[in-house]
């Protein structure tokens, strides 16, 4: 079965200072700490972690991120993607007067043949799952940030 492909794009809002919500997301292996849904992750080196991310779904997510790209200067993160899902994700951060504004986006292909199979029709369903999940990440974080 050929590979399904997803694009997923987010805009997150944090009232928190930008260096700082650079730092949490930069940060993979702290993902569980302030994300609900990214249940366990491993640290691997310094740019490489294993999660492991359920959402509403019952089913879990096995993803190693390795971080390509981190400019604070221009405030962008860009990880490599491999697993379950195959592709990147970006975060890029900016300041909106009192808030940091998030912006995430993804490109991924599933690489379980069983997720290939059904991928028509199942499609719907997981966007509506990764949308809950990034909104849960999107509390996570504010919360994190705020403490």
């Amino acid at each position: 079965m050929k590979p399904r492909h997803y694009s997923f794009a987010s805009t997150w809002r944090v009232a928190a200072p930008v260096a700082q919500a650079f730092d949490a997301v930069a940060d993979l292996e702290r993902y569980a700490v302030w994300w609900p849904d990214v249940r366990h992750v491993t640290g691997i080196d310094d740019d490489t972690a294993r999660l492991a991310i359920r959402a509403t779904l019952p089913y879990t997510l096995h993803l190693t991120l390795h971080r390509t790209r981190v400019d604070e200067t221009s405030r962008h993160l860009l990880a490599e993607i491999a697993g379950d899902l195959e592709g990147w994700a970006s975060w890029r951060l900016g300041a909106d007067r009192e808030t940091t504004v998030l912006r995430y986006s993804q490109e991924v292909v599933t690489t379980e043949p069983w997720m290939n199979a059904i991928g028509s029709l199942v499609s719907p369903v997981l966007r509506l799952n990764h949308t809950a999940m990034m909104r849960r990440g999107q509390v996570g974080l504010a919360r994190y940030l705020s403490s």
